[in-house]
């Protein structure tokens, strides 16, 4: 009898699994990417016991302070400033076990996602800063790979032409992207930081460096603020490429994340170099993080998706899924993967004008961790720092004291 109800019990719950009644609580991911659905559309059509359902959240590290809210995991950019970071699950456990190669990430990158010694995010995807240009308006050689500061000045310096003291053609200049006066800021060693507490901590000498650097080519090769305003007023209403292609400007800044769509389709008629200084090429800072929050419900399940996203066979499988759906994004996450040998092997097999593109890692100069309100002391208060230091001659308030007084303002 005893061997009946046994048998019973296991034909029972056998039955039980092969109806999928027994399956997985569902995994909850909360992100601000819509690629991601077509990822998570993959994995649950597996056929696996674990499925992931996604929620959408413009600011997805806002649901760590919700009360009564939680996920199992999180994906955004500025996951990682220590503050947020004190609040994910460790996920040291995926190497010691050996579910996710540590060797595999650039190692700079995966160290953005460690506090205090433990790994709390594991990082997805970055970008870098491209400039693109067509190749038969550039009447010397550039080199293979990058495209220097110093070369970026020049050659547009030399493009330059006026005509009845006004330019009618510019190569390049500071004041066209509020990017690039951020981006020149970090190719000189500006090194914004979080240094504890939410301090936040730069190179003042750095950054002076940087200053003078583009007001000595805002003055001297484009003939001064004046002029380089006239030029944007005239002509930049227009969208850069198409003045790339008139041939009214030279270079354009763009990403990785999106220049892809202007080459597309383009033969050799457009090319693009990343843009560096002493040969270091800087990351931008919205890095791709995924963590699993401290007070997530399904952890074991979350451990599973991690184990699954970060293997290359998946990236490769991920890669073709962007073409397959006609997805417009570019790479992992819209970005270049954090796995160095997807980078090296298999984006150029997916995107051909990246044959020869690749940089090495000992290239790629990674922003340090931020406080969590960086986007909005970047974007409110630096930029237009930056560029008030650049378009204005009278003495200006000391960035210091702009973030302070930003955060005064904004305290909650």
């Amino acid at each position: 009898m005893k061997r009946i109800i046994i048998l019973f019990f296991s034909i029972f719950f056998l039955s039980l699994s092969g109806c999928n009644l027994l399956r997985s609580k569902a995994i909850t991911l909360v992100t601000d990417r819509a690629e991601m659905a077509a990822y998570v559309e993959h994995f649950n059509g597996l056929g696996h016991d674990h499925r992931v359902e996604i929620t959408y959240k413009k600011k997805p590290e806002l649901i760590l302070s919700e009360n009564g809210k939680t996920a199992d995991l999180i994906i955004g950019s500025y996951l990682n400033s220590p503050l947020l970071m004190e609040q994910f699950e460790p996920l040291d456990k995926l190497f010691t076990k050996e579910r996710i190669d540590r060797e595999a990430f650039y190692p700079e990158l995966l160290d953005r996602g460690r506090l205090n010694k433990k790994q709390m995010l594991l990082p997805i995807s970055f970008n870098l800063p491209a400039v693109f240009f067509k190749p038969e308006a550039i009447e010397s050689t550039l080199p293979g790979l990058v495209i220097p500061l110093a070369t970026l000045k020049a050659q547009g310096a030399e493009y330059n032409r006026m005509k009845e003291d006004r330019f009618i053609r510019m190569g390049f200049s500071p004041l066209w992207d509020e990017r690039f006066l951020y981006l020149n800021a970090v190719l000189w060693g500006t090194s914004f930081k979080d240094a504890g507490g939410e301090e936040l901590v730069w190179d003042e000498e750095a950054m002076q460096k940087a200053l003078d650097y583009s007001r000595s080519w805002i003055d001297q090769d484009n003939s001064g603020v004046d002029k380089n305003i006239e030029f944007v007023n005239h002509y930049l209403y227009e969208p850069m490429v198409k003045l790339v292609e008139e041939r009214r400007i030279l270079f354009y800044l763009t990403s990785s994340a999106e220049f892809f769509s202007l080459l597309e389709g383009k033969g050799e008629e457009r090319d693009f170099r990343w843009l560096s200084h002493d040969n270091r090429i800087p990351v931008e800072e919205e890095i791709l993080f995924i963590g699993i929050p401290g007070n997530a419900k399904n952890k074991k399940s979350a451990l599973v998706f991690l184990e699954w996203f970060f293997a290359p066979d998946t990236q490769q499988e991920i890669l073709k899924l962007n073409h397959r759906k006609r997805l417009k994004v570019f790479g992992i996450g819209n970005g270049f993967s954090a796995l160095q040998k997807v980078n090296e092997l298999i984006f150029p097999q997916a995107y051909a004008r990246l044959i020869g593109h690749i940089p090495a890692a000992n290239m790629l100069s990674f922003p340090r961790n931020l406080p969590a309100d960086w986007r909005e002391i970047k974007s409110q208060v630096i930029i237009p720092w930056l560029l008030d230091s650049l378009t204005f001659e009278q003495e200006q308030s000391t960035l210091k004291s702009s973030i302070q007084t930003f955060r005064a303002e904004n305290l909650h």
